[in-house]
């Protein structure tokens, strides 16, 4: 099995410049973070994961894990395909659709990448810094890729809570929290991650809609939990001792006809793999299935040990596949583990 690149982000930032354009006489503010978050996508650093990014079980959910949230890169988009059972069409009062096709984009705060005015006044409650995300989505409801009105800030040193532990989270939290139990959704640890709008005027709408400016934060909160646990799983997946990236080139040839068209080229990728799995250097960076890495990371979980972590029961399975092929156990960094 061959890793092929899903590409997109090429797509998707085809899709947010007719967005942009769509609404500059309309929504203004909205029009100009469209175009900025474009731009940070097309300076992200890429990865290809397998389908819903089960690398992880949700349920294993442990502060090792947030011990291990670290972005790799200072802004990182993550792709993956997203099938899977189809899910409620409301939770609570909040109508759901089906996104079949998903991007996390996530950069750390910084003044480099403030995509909006105002949004890293957060790094003042939060001094130790964190990574926001922002999910950017396609699905059979829709005819392009769409931006959610707005993501989460994640901070740094974070740490897992007891959702029963109503006084420590914030009153949007809480209302997604009771949606999703009351749809029947397992929910286990909670960790500090705060709502944040982008789109100016949607989220006015979503206030206007709900009544509320908790549940349209509420709304953010349940748009953004899968790119939220997909962003943990692969820093803590980054952070293992036996875990790198192969290198997946753009298509030249492919994307000379794209710039001959006016297209978006395609990216680079970049994909998880073993490091007993790994090419010599330079091989898995070739054009094509002959250069393309085999296998991806699938679902595992972390266990502590007196002097190390351990990731216990990994598998790898190609990106398009449900399946995976169990492989050994693998020790994770330590140096990134201690406490708690």
């Amino acid at each position: 099995m061959q890793v092929e690149p899903l590409n997109y982000c090429a797509h998707a930032i085809e899709d947010m410049q007719k967005l942009e354009r769509a609404l500059r006489p309309v929504a203004p503010q909205s029009a100009r973070t469209v175009l900025r978050l474009a731009d940070v996508l097309r300076q992200s650093v890429k990865f290809i994961l397998p389908n819903c990014c089960d690398l992880i079980d949700p349920e294993e959910m442990k502060q090792a894990h947030l011990d291990l949230f670290r972005l790799p890169f200072p802004v990182v988009a993550l792709e993956a395909p997203w099938q899977r059972e189809a899910g409620p069409d409301q939770i609570g009062e909040f109508k759901q659709l089906p996104a079949t096709k998903r991007i996390a984009l996530c950069w750390e705060a910084s003044a480099e990448h403030e995509v909006m005015p105002g949004l890293n006044e957060i790094l003042q409650r939060f001094p130790q810094g964190g990574v926001f995300v922002v999910p950017i989505y396609w699905g059979p409801s829709f005819d392009s890729w769409n931006i959610a009105i707005g993501g989460a800030f994640l901070p740094y040193d974070n740490e897992v809570v007891s959702v029963t532990d109503a006084h420590q989270i914030l009153p949007a939290s809480r209302i997604a929290h009771e949606a999703m139990a009351g749809a029947g959704r397992k929910l286990g640890q909670q960790f500090s991650a705060e709502p944040f709008w982008l789109l100016r005027e949607h989220f006015e709408q979503a206030v206007a809609q709900y009544g509320s400016v908790d549940k349209a934060y509420a709304q953010i909160m349940l748009d953004t939990h899968d790119e939220i646990m997909v962003l943990i799983q692969v820093c803590s997946v980054l952070n293992c001792a036996n875990v790198g990236t192969a290198d997946l080139a753009a298509p030249e040839a492919l994307n000379k006809k794209r710039r001959a068209k006016g297209k978006q080229p395609f990216f680079s990728y970049k994909v998880l793999e073993l490091s007993d799995e790994r090419r010599a250097p330079g091989a898995g960076q070739g054009r094509g299935s002959h250069g393309a890495p085999r296998m991806h990371l699938r679902r595992g979980h972390l266990r502590r040990l007196p002097e190390k972590v351990v990731w216990v029961r990994p598998s790898m399975v190609n990106a398009n596949s449900e399946h995976g092929v169990v492989a050994k156990d693998y020790a994770v960094k330590s140096t990134h583990a201690s406490g708690h």
